[in-house]
């Protein structure tokens, strides 16, 4: 669970996201869509399956500015 510090946590299984609407509102009419003007992604974390070995790009010293894009099938 986000514990609030501007955190967006995706668990696999049954495909879980968690993230704080406070952190990110609802962006325009599309109630799928949360955007924060004020937050930026520093550091992806990929860790708890055994299939993969676990992933830490560290702190970057500017922005991400990909796309990180989950599957589900």
């Amino acid at each position: 669970m986000s514990d609030g510090s501007g955190e967006i946590i995706i668990k696999g299984g049954s495909c879980e996201i968690y993230f704080s609407n406070e952190d990110f509102p609802q962006s325009g009419t599309d109630p799928k869509k949360h955007k924060t003007e004020i937050l930026n992604i520093k550091q992806i974390i990929i860790s708890g399956d055994a299939q993969i070995p676990n992933f830490d790009t560290g702190e970057l010293p500017v922005k991400f500015q990909g796309t990180i894009k989950v599957i589900c099938k």
